[in-house]
């Protein structure tokens, strides 16, 4: 336990290093006025980020067939995800808060099995948008490195395939039986998830992910940067594929922030102006995190009083 708390805290050091080696490459004052020029249209960040966790949770409601309240499930993704975002345990440490708010509808093996296929769809099509983006953006403009995004494509696009494969396959039931034997004594497998459901739920993930790209095009239009198609899935595909590749810190921090301030600087950004793009970006996960917190302390206290008045 002390050598996972030490783990944890190293690579947390780790992330703040990175974050705090880009700004100091740039005077603050710079960045500050970067900031500034982007006007009060950066407000609309996390207000596509909300719209985006709306078709998360459709995806999620799909995968377990609908049988928690959409409402609920909405929450649960604001909660998980906003945990998931703050806490550096490899973008996993809101998912005991989803397990339990399933474990309410679900028995342990099915709520975990949810998690995992919701994790691997996540995932696979991740993998996949951001390696074609990537790849397309290489081929259309002039890019910084791009022999590595490339080398990227060449690795994400099959790994994206495979825990697509995954998800219509019996492993997350699987996975879901062993937790469930060894913490709830239930042995029972859930059914592999149909075709029909996946092919649904890859389509909440595909609108979710357009609405991704959607705010990497009002970033990059508040910092007076190129907007055309090829330049948004480019940059879009790089950040993706820096919080992948940073996966063990919490959102990528500080390796995505170094990915935007190079790329957006390869492609012609002044320093200051893609600093100030990779901070409001950061500034909405930590937005999106703290009302996640809030959110679920209000509930909390909210069902303790309601116990308390039975």
């Amino acid at each position: 336990m002390q050598l996972k708390k030490h783990l944890i805290g190293a690579w947390l050091v780790v992330g703040l290093a990175l974050f705090a080696y880009v700004l100091t490459r740039t005077p603050l004052a710079d960045i500050a006025g970067a900031v500034g020029d982007m006007g009060p249209l950066v407000i609309v960040s996390p207000v596509i980020a909300a719209t985006w966790f709306a078709t998360r949770t459709s995806a999620l409601s799909t995968i377990i067939s609908g049988v928690a309240p959409w409402p609920t499930l909405y929450g649960l993704r604001w909660i998980g995800d906003g945990y998931n975002g703050v806490i550096p345990l490899a973008g996993l440490g809101g998912e005991p808060f989803k397990l339990r708010i399933l474990g309410r509808y679900l028995s342990v093996e099915q709520g975990l099995t949810a998690l995992v296929r919701d994790r691997l769809i996540d995932n696979g099509l991740g993998f996949v948008v951001s390696a074609a983006c990537c790849a397309l953006g290489v081929a259309a403009l002039t890019v910084p490195a791009p022999h590595a995004w490339l080398v990227y494509a060449a690795v994400a696009l099959p790994l994206g395939g495979v825990l697509l494969a995954l998800m219509v396959s019996r492993v997350p039931g699987r996975l879901g039986v062993v937790v469930g034997r060894a913490f709830a004594g239930h042995d029972a497998e859930p059914a592999p998830l149909p075709f029909r459901t996946f092919a649904r739920a890859v389509i909440w993930f595909a609108l979710t992910r357009v609405l991704q790209a959607c705010e990497t095009a009002l970033l990059l239009s508040l910092i007076s940067a190129p907007t055309d198609l090829a330049n948004v899935i480019f940059v879009d595909g790089t950040l993706n594929a820096a919080g992948f590749l940073g996966f063990m810190l919490p959102q990528g921090l500080g390796v995505v922030e170094g990915t935007a301030a190079y790329v957006l600087t390869g492609l012609g950004v002044p320093l200051p102006a893609a600093t100030a793009f990779a901070l409001v970006r950061r500034g909405r996960v930590l937005s999106c995190g703290a009302i996640a917190v809030i959110v679920h302390a209000a509930t909390a206290a909210y069902r303790r009083r309601m116990q308390s008045a039975i």
